[in-house]
């Protein structure tokens, strides 16, 4: 198994499918079930440096049926979005004196390509179908400050902030907006931990975070605070080959607040998650690499999409 000092996590990871996505305004939130969770990211490195992380995120998203999404100040249904995201993340980990601490910062710079369609609505009835595609810069967020903290060799944990900042071309009630800019300030605390049993060959990471938005100025509308939380169990059979399980669940804990949130009734969301994933670790020590892939079926949605996931993730170690 590998040792959870040396990895500086460097993830490409590709979700394709009908991925979930939070009932807030735009009904495309900061967060999608299963997507923060990784081996070992509670692992915050001991040695000091930089590390530059490449991560393509694409995802295939519909919401259906007689659900009307907020965006813009319009309402749409029927909507559709196929997103492919670009990050590209410079980190950077202090050098401490304290062994049992590790400290680290991180800027996420995403690039995006979005094709969208929907139709508009008026008191719940169809009007006119529309669709649209853009690409460029997005919502940029960074991490001030993430602190790890090793228990032990086999117990870590990474407790951070992500800030995500109004920087993408957001365009009102243009369907151009969707997953490049929400036109206000998310904060999402967050913590990750992670457990390696080495006697049994097994790794348990747990993560846990809060997306608190606020309020778009344009529209007025303020999202309601969404709870995430994603665990993943790793059997590992070999030093190189590991199977396991990944399970996930979004839930918004307050309601969306604003004139259309009303009249939505909160546009509160709940999704369950859970799929297969595999593990190999081609080279431990460094230059370090592992591989990934997993599976999500969202078994069930309520004001969310219902489909699945499929992510595929190469892990480097500097």
């Amino acid at each position: 198994m590998k040792n959870p000092r040396r990895m500086v996590l460097v993830g490409v990871v590709l979700a394709v499918g009908a991925v979930p996505a939070s009932a807030v305004e735009q009904a495309l939130g900061r967060t999608l079930p299963g997507l923060w969770v990784m081996p070992q990211g509670g692992v915050v490195p001991a040695e000091a440096g930089f590390s530059f992380t490449m991560m393509p995120v694409g995802y295939m998203g519909r919401i259906s049926g007689g659900t009307e999404v907020p965006i813009g100040g319009q309402l749409y249904g029927h909507v559709t979005a196929d997103v492919s995201e670009n990050l590209l993340v410079p980190q950077y980990v202090y050098k401490t004196e304290v062994t049992k601490v590790s400290l680290s910062s991180a800027f996420y710079l995403p690039v995006n390509w979005i094709g969208s369609t929907a139709t508009t609505q008026l008191n719940g009835s169809p009007l006119a179908r529309a669709s649209s595609s853009s690409s460029g810069l997005a919502d940029v967020f960074f991490t001030p400050l993430t602190v790890g903290i090793h228990f032990s060799e086999n117990n870590n944990l990474a407790i951070s902030t992500r800030v995500f900042a109004p920087t993408g071309p957001y365009q009102g009630a243009s369907l151009s907006s969707l997953g490049m800019a929400m036109n206000e300030w998310t904060i999402e605390p967050n913590v990750t931990h992670t457990f390696l049993w080495k006697k049994r060959g097994m790794e348990f990471d747990n993560y846990i975070g809060f997306d608190i938005y606020s309020e778009n100025p344009t529209t007025r509308y303020t999202s309601g605070t969404v709870f995430n939380w994603a665990g993943m169990v790793v059997q590992y059979f070999s030093p190189k080959f590991g199977v396991g399980a990944v399970v996930s669940n979004i839930t918004q804990i307050t309601n969306d607040t604003g004139p259309l949130a009303n009249r939505l009734h909160g546009f509160r969301l709940n999704a369950w998650g859970a799929g297969p994933m595999v593990l190999y670790v081609a080279k431990a020590k460094k230059p370090s690499m592992a591989a990934q892939f997993r599976w999500v079926d969202t078994f069930t949605a309520t004001n969310t999409v219902k489909g699945n996931a499929l992510v595929l993730g190469v892990t480097f170690g500097l």
